[in-house]
Formats: structure tokens, sequence, C-alpha cells
């Protein structure tokens, strides 16, 4: 991928902290962690499970070794994904550590994630690749990061003739992801949050 470099395993703390200091008042993340004060840490230890999971089962680009941004990648076949075995294993060690370090709260994260995920499949049930996400440091945000984490990989997947999809919660982003050809198919409140999200795919 030109100019991007894949994250390295030794690159995952501090990514982690890279993307809470990111996500820190982003609405999904307030919806998770409503605690002010320990929001910070959660959000860290579920970007570790996250970016520790798309490691392996998918991709994880960085901007440089400076960790400008982040952008976390993944190959989705629904049909297939529930019988990997090795996956399905993986990812139940990684949630036995993640419940350890949030505790209840991660009660919430399921419940969330679970119907994200629902409506990502209802809307597109064919192998498609998923922008799990996507975060600039605050440092370094307006300065065209995330434009160079994301083209790359747009260009790859257009040579492969799949779709793409994303979701995002925060408005202003909708021109910004259609800007790179993203259509909305869906926009929908999150039960018992007041996240709203829109649901986009790039055909």
């Amino acid at each position: 991928m030109d100019n991007l470099f894949r994250l390295k395993r030794s690159q995952v703390d501090p990514a982690a902290k890279v993307l809470a200091r990111a996500f820190e008042n982003d609405t999904l993340f307030n919806a998770y962690f409503p605690d002010l004060t320990m929001r910070v840490e959660q959000i860290y230890h579920l970007m570790k499970y996250c970016l520790r999971y798309c490691r392996k089962f998918g991709e994880v680009y960085t901007t440089s070794s400076k960790l400008e941004g982040i952008a976390l990648w993944q190959f989705v076949d629904p049909m297939e994904e529930q019988k990997d075995k090795p996956r399905s294993l993986f990812a139940k060690w990684l949630i036995f550590r993640l419940e350890v370090a949030l505790g209840e709260a991660v009660e919430k994260v399921y419940s969330i994630y679970d119907y994200m995920i629902s409506i990502q499949y209802e809307l597109v049930p064919l192998p498609h690749w998923y922008l799990m996400m996507i975060g600039v440091d605050p440092d370094f945000q307006g300065k065209g990061y995330g434009s160079k984490l994301i083209k790359p990989m747009l260009s790859r997947i257009d040579k492969e003739q799949l779709q793409c999809y994303l979701d995002t919660n925060i408005e202003k982003n909708e021109p910004l992801y259609q800007y790179f050809g993203f259509k909305t198919l869906k926009k929908y409140q999150i039960p018992g949050s007041n996240v709203i999200n829109w649901s986009m795919v790039r055909e």
C-alpha cells in the first residue's frame, strides 16, 4: 500500500492510546462508556481488542511510525465468518481479556455492537470490505491524514471489484465519505441510546 505501513505488534499499545484520544468525545463511545472519568482508559482497552483482532484477521495501517492516523480494515463474508473456528477461538480469548478490563461496561459494548453488525449483514450480505475504524490523533487532525489512510485501500478494493461498508455516528462525516464514493443506505437510532448511525456502502 503506497505510503502506508502495516501496524506492528509492538505498536498495538501506542496505537490504542492514539485511538482512545481520537474517540474520547465520540457519541458512540460516550454511549459505551458514560463515565467521563474512566472513558479514555475504557476506550483504550476496547481499541487494544479491535487492533489485535484486526491485525490477525484483517489489515491495520498507519501513516508512519509516529502513528498520526490508524485505519482498521476487515474482509467480511457474512456466510463464512461464523464457521471460522480459529477466528472464533481467538475472538473468545480476546473477549475474555476485554471482559476482565471493562467489567460490567462490556455488556453495553456487546449490545450495541451486535445490533450494528446485524444491520451491516442485512444491508451487505455478500463478501465485502469493512472499514471498521479510522482515527487520527487530535494533534494531527485536519491535515489530510484521514484521506491518506483511506485512498490507497479504496483503490485496491476497486481492483478487487468488491463493495466497501462503513458506519459513522458523526453527521458531518457523511458528506466526507460521499466524496469518496460512499452512499448512505440506512440512517437509524441505536436502541437504548441517543446514537444516530449512518450505514454507508461504496459499490
